[in-house]
């Protein structure tokens, strides 16, 4: 009896080792992949702000030298697709200009180094035709939107946003807590100056309101870059990647990773897929938090498979 609880205790002894062994190499192999996780995102960002320099010196070169060329046209990129958008007059213009518009896009983009990006044509003339009177009323909210931004500038503020609502009021958003602008006698003054400004050069009757930009629209504007990085380096590492989208409300954050992933039981690598893209996004938000001292919040990673199921 005293022999065999001697083995048993010895065999005890033995598994509790290897179990001990077992997690600790768990650990560390753990600790492994999420340091390669860290260090290749870490060159692919930077990677990333290098495409994007090259990127700013291609949209701006294209559009001085088609300038100087005597075209007045405009241009626009898309980066999930890698799609320059290049919008022109009318239809006539484009069958006239289209090669030579096209060979000046790729002989600058050859001599920047900005490679791999289709181009796309669009016609103003696609666009639904404004009314006389609505074209002139266009104009006139340009002028007045550029008239405030000016003179918000001018007095040291940053607007955060400036729209219009139907009842005639020009809504100013900026930061700021809402007691302070509320007794600002200073803010008072500025929507005096905005009115008089408005009045004098348009014949709108609009009145100036200039209130604290809320908080969601402040925390949102803060995870923008977290979200384009998601976007980015997303994209560039999973060819399962289709998508991206967040939501606020309801709390925590959901981040949406929507995928091209069959989720069927019998497709056994979705599974290990699914729990690639999550560490994945999970390590560019940590990295892109601490890059831009960003208040950690709860937040969800929800994948989506092909048919737009939650599938972790």
């Amino acid at each position: 009896m005293k022999k065999v609880l001697i083995g048993f205790v010895v065999l005890l002894l033995i598994i509790t080792a290897s179990y001990m062994l077992l997690k600790k190499d768990s650990n560390k192999s753990a600790s492994v992949n999420t340091e390669k996780i860290e260090n290749t995102l870490v060159k692919s960002m930077e990677e990333s702000k290098t495409e994007k320099k090259k990127l700013e010196q291609f949209l701006t070169k294209s559009s001085q030298v088609l300038n100087d060329n005597g075209y007045q046209i405009g241009l626009g990129f898309s980066h999930e697709e890698r799609n320059l958008t290049v919008q022109v007059q009318d239809k006539a213009f484009l069958e006239a200009n289209k090669m030579n518009i096209e060979k000046i896009i790729h002989n600058t983009a050859k001599k920047i180094g900005f490679q791999d990006f289709k181009v796309d044509f669009l016609t103003f003339d696609s666009y639904p035709t404004l009314s006389e009177e609505d074209e002139k009323l266009r104009k006139s909210m340009m002028k007045v939107f550029e008239e405030i931004s000016a003179l918000l500038k001018e007095k040291g503020y940053h607007s955060n946003s400036i729209s219009t609502n139907p009842i005639n009021e020009i809504i100013i958003e900026i930061q700021g807590t809402k007691e302070d602008l509320e007794k600002s006698k200073e803010i008072e003054e500025l929507e005096k100056i905005i009115d008089q400004t408005i009045h004098s050069k348009t014949d709108l009757d609009f009145t100036v309101k200039i209130r604290k930009k809320s908080e969601s629209a402040i925390r949102d504007q803060e995870w923008q870059p977290i979200f384009d990085a998601i976007r980015e380096e997303t994209n560039k590492k999973f060819n399962e990647y289709r998508g991206f989208a967040y939501s606020f409300h309801p709390e925590p954050l959901q981040i949406i990773i929507k995928t091209n992933i069959n989720s069927a039981k019998w497709f056994g690598n979705s599974d290990k897929k699914i729990n690639q893209i999550t560490e994945y996004v999970d390590k560019i938000i940590e990295l892109k938090r601490e890059e831009f001292l960003i208040e950690e919040i709860p937040y969800e990673i929800i994948i989506r498979d092909k048919n737009n199921k939650e599938v972790n």
